[in-house]
């Protein structure tokens, strides 16, 4: 039987993997696909079978050395898949038909189905008897079967830098936690997705038109520009000008547009790219940009630039386009990242040492995001053993994003919710009341049972919670609780029980859980934390085009895109259930470059440093289907007491050395 694999297989192959944030080469889809053949298992029961092993095998990247092991752990897979008795001819008539396997000839076909029925009705004496070989089916990894609990995945600390743990004997740090102050954000609930045409398309325009003056303003000079992109040739001109994108000339220019895929559907590839100009300046021009300088194979491999576009982001490029139709480029400036905040060396000084504040304790932040329960259950044990952790390690602030209630899951999409009540007897249940039993209750109980404690909570919604607005961005969460026979109270959250559990005064109540928006920017302390829950990362790199990045570095590069480009979300067209309301597209804009910035993703867990003053997190999720995820600790150190009693002293402005003084760790559940 052939094995050789379709493109419709290779192509069914690439999607399935990329469903669980897998990525596979051309040659390793071409094998996967022969697998799939050879072991009559669909594209996507491979995909599950990788994601289960790379959780039990703690392996993050499919690649030719991990491949072999992954072979290897589908031998069970495959009787699961059967299901029968190896040897039997009902089972040969049962066998999932091959994409691959050529047309057979009908008057054998009809030969060897009379042999069997000849061999059912009368089994031949002297043939031996034939053993039936049982495969035994692969069991599905539980939750509570998991392993290595508590083991660390991923960690930064370039400096060798203690836990906060260890380094504090577990007493708080006073912290303060709002908005900040120059971004905007959703307070409360809007009419959504009722925004004109016109009216986005005048969105688009002004963002295109305030991202053309940030990036000719942070590149208003040559020099600028080949720090950011590098000299590309000795005889390069010093006099590019500024111009509109489409319009003919024979001399280097610049242009400022937006990146925009030719096809309309499909992943951004070389052929489709297009640069589209905007409406006032460039009549909004569509043009082809050429990048073959980028990747000349005149070229060493070390002179090679790499590049990283998207549908939706503005880009400055520079080249010739002497048609008018097609820019030949030879420079790339992927955006023009904000401003980084400074601060007075003597509020930096108060925070980080202040008897009322740190007092030269580190910042202990913790980061989860949902699903907060796996597939096959309700009971919510991977959220149950988190909050067992905080009230153990007793962090000062942790950010939980969600979903909280996910409406994918199984048990809950269909709407018709079945809980069991303290009797033990069956009830309907709401969305609401999901979060109430398994969420706000935990909380309570975690202050009822230690007055004590000082971690403050943020809760951040996610567009896959079934309770609230699925629309980006969100307002927080909001109680909105209905009566009914005067009695039950409908829509209750149950988070006002969780500021009162365990206090007796009103007026030394300090605020436990913020409910904040989606995405939101915080301040927290001297810190500017920015988060968003949606899986922008994931997004963007199902539709982005690359080349030449240095190997290990395409996550980093796709997270710097979010700081480049002033945005929580910056594809457009957005990907499928992404729900972005134009109308309010200020709102998920980056006001300040963050300190930290926040984003969950289902694709490997990672913490690396970015632009000289960021750290870009992803947590990972808390379940991987029906077993544990990752969460991630965060422990900011202070600056050197010495260092800033000497800044105080010059009256000096000092940035947060945020990438100096950190450590991440990345954790399974």
């Amino acid at each position: 039987m052939s094995t050789a694999a379709t493109p419709k297989l290779k192509s069914q192959v690439h999607s399935a993997f990329k469903s669980v944030g897998a990525e596979v080469t051309d040659s390793l889809t071409t094998r996967i696909a022969a697998l799939s053949t050879q072991l009559r298992l669909s594209p996507q029961k491979l995909a599950e079978a990788w994601e289960a092993h790379s959780l039990t095998k703690n392996v993050n990247v499919l690649d030719d050395v991990s491949f072999a092991a992954y072979r290897s752990s589908l031998s069970g897979l495959a009787g699961e898949n059967n299901n029968r008795v190896v040897g039997t001819s009902s089972a040969k008539r049962k066998a999932a038909p091959s994409s691959v396997t050529p047309t057979p000839n009908k008057a054998k076909v009809k030969r060897e189905n009379e042999q069997q029925q000849q061999q059912l009705a009368t089994p031949s004496s002297s043939a031996p008897a034939r053993k039936n070989i049982l495969i035994t089916p692969t069991k599905t990894l539980t939750y509570k079967e998991r392993t290595n609990q508590g083991a660390v995945v991923s960690t930064y600390n370039p400096h060798d830098l203690p836990t906060a743990v260890s380094s504090s004997n577990g007493s708080h740090v006073s912290t303060s936690i709002q908005y900040h102050p120059a971004a905007s954000h959703p307070t409360k609930s809007y009419r959504h997705m009722f925004t004109s045409l016109e009216a986005r398309a005048q969105v688009l325009e002004d963002r295109l038109a305030t991202m053309t003056e940030q990036i000719q303003e942070a590149n208003s000079d040559d020099t600028a520009v080949k720090q950011e992109a590098g000299a590309f040739a000795a005889n390069d001109t010093d006099s590019s000008e500024w111009a509109p994108v489409g319009i003919p000339m024979q001399n280097t220019v610049r242009c400022v547009g937006r990146v925009c895929n030719e096809a309309h559907e499909g992943r951004l590839n070389k052929a489709s790219l297009r640069l589209e100009g905007s409406r006032q300046h460039s009549a909004g021009s569509r043009i082809h940009l050429d990048l073959q300088a980028f990747n000349n194979k005149d070229l060493k491999s070390d002179e090679k630039r790499d590049f990283s576009l998207f549908p939706g982001q503005i880009v400055a490029v520079e080249g010739i386009n002497s048609s008018g139709r097609t820019m030949q480029a030879t420079r790339l400036i992927e955006g023009a990242p904000p401003p980084s905040e400074k601060h007075r060396a003597s509020d930096l000084l108060d925070y980080q040492y202040g008897a009322e504040k740190q007092d030269g304790k580190p910042l202990s932040i913790m980061s989860l995001c949902g699903p907060f329960t796996t597939r096959d259950n309700l009971s919510y044990d991977p959220l149950q053993d988190v909050i067992y952790k905080v009230s153990i390690d007793k962090p000062d602030v942790v950010i939980m994003c969600g979903p909280f209630v996910d409406g994918r899951q199984p048990m809950l999409k269909g709407g018709d919710i079945t809980t069991l009540d303290e009797d033990g007897n069956e009830k309907k249940s709401t969305y609401e009341e999901i979060f109430l039993q398994n969420v706000s209750l935990l909380l309570e109980d975690l202050y009822a049972s230690d007055p004590t404690i000082k971690t403050q909570f943020v809760l951040v919604p996610s567009v896959e919670d079934a309770f609230v607005d699925s629309v980006y961005p969100q307002p927080p969460f909001v109680e909105n609780t209905m009566k009914q026979n005067h009695k039950h109270e409908y829509g209750d959250l149950g988070l006002h029980f969780v500021e009162s559990a365990g206090r007796e005064e009103e007026k030394s109540r300090s605020k436990r859980v913020h409910c904040v928006s989606n995405p939101c920017t915080l301040k927290i302390n001297e810190l500017t934390i920015g988060v968003t829950s949606s899986d922008v990362l994931f997004h963007i790199s199902s539709d982005e085009c690359n080349a030449n990045l240095p190997p290990g570095t395409r996550m980093t590069r796709i997270a710097q895109h979010l700081i480049k480009q002033r945005s929580y979300y910056p594809l457009f067209p957005a990907a499928i259930g992404a729900s972005l309301d134009l109308g309010k597209a200020d709102e998920w804009e980056m006001p300040c470059q963050p300190d930290i910035l926040i984003v969950p993703s289902k694709l490997a867990s990672f913490a690396k440093p970015v632009l000289d003053r960021t750290i870009v997190l992803n947590p990972g999720e808390l379940t991987k289907n029906t077993t544990g995820g990752t969460y991630a600790t965060i422990d900011v150190h202070p600056m050197k007491r010495e260092t800033l009693e000497g800044a105080v002293e010059a009256d000096m402005e000092m940035f947060s050395g945020i990438q100096d003084r950190v450590r991440v760790d990345i954790k399974r559940i």
